[in-house]
């Protein structure tokens, strides 16, 4: 297999472009056209594909039926930098790439099951699973604006608010909440419905959350992202909102 010479692009992704569908470059169309099926497939390097659809219009040609599919799948998030590989009629490859250390990431090597084993998946967690609602009397009403104390010193350094959670038991055990009132005063609340990231060193965790009128927590991802970084309880977790759109969070750890 002659690799250097196969066709291939390169995109950055947008969330605000790349929700739904993926545009092709016009150039690469031009030269390649030919070879672009209308059922095409997109593999991954751990082997694993997915079938995609493209959308020929007005404003170019797209991955479109299938495209969300596999991003949400191989949790590609903002920035991510991702080739495309052409290697057969309709075939491509694909690598993703970390901007921040434009090394392709370790996790989409590992070979996944239904749902995804690996701790990035967004498969439904054991322990927060659909059924787990916090009740209001447990660590109180997280709406109290007395429970949101920005920690001094971060935010005056780099203007990005930040709140830090010391995990107890039921932390570990069910789930994470994330302060109602620091929500309110720095997100929209229509972002709720979103899935937000957690970032540490460079790797990104697909979080889906759920809320009530008083709190918010995590409903998926929890589990593997503890797993993932050894959290045990009496780890100091710092979460700070590195961008207020496409919600993420930079976390770090003090451990005990």
């Amino acid at each position: 297999m002659d690799y250097p010479r196969f066709p291939s692009f390169m995109k950055k992704i947008s969330i605000e472009h790349c929700l739904t569908e993926l545009r092709i470059p016009p150039e690469f169309v031009s030269l390649h056209g030919s070879r672009l099926m209308f059922d095409c497939r997109l593999v991954m390097p751990c082997g694993r594909s997915w079938p995609v659809r493209l959308l020929n219009i007005a404003s170019g040609c797209h991955f479109h039926t299938g495209w969300a599919e596999f991003r949400l799948a191989n949790n590609i998030i903002h920035d991510d930098v991702l080739t495309f590989t052409m290697v057969d009629a309709g075939i491509f490859h694909v690598k993703r790439y970390n901007p921040r250390t434009g090394c392709p990431r370790l996790s989409d090597l590992q070979e996944e099951g239904v749902y995804g084993d690996s701790e990035h998946s967004c498969a439904p967690d054991v322990e927060t699973s659909d059924d787990y609602v916090p009740s209001d009397t447990d660590g109180g009403d997280s709406s109290d604006e007395e429970e949101y104390v920005p920690d001094p010193g971060v935010l005056a350094d780099d203007g990005c608010p930040t709140f830090t959670v010391t995990l107890d038991s039921s932390n570990i055990s069910r789930s994470l909440e994330i302060p109602m009132a620091f929500w309110r005063r720095h997100i929209r609340m229509i972002s709720l419905q979103d899935p937000v990231y957690f970032n540490v060193n460079g790797d990104s965790w697909f979080i889906v959350l759920d809320h009530s009128a008083t709190k918010i927590w995590v409903k998926r991802g929890w589990r593997r992202f503890k797993i993932a970084n050894n959290i045990v309880v009496g780890t100091r977790c710092h979460f700070k909102l590195i961008d207020r759109i496409d919600v993420q969070f930079y976390v770090w750890f003090d451990r005990p």
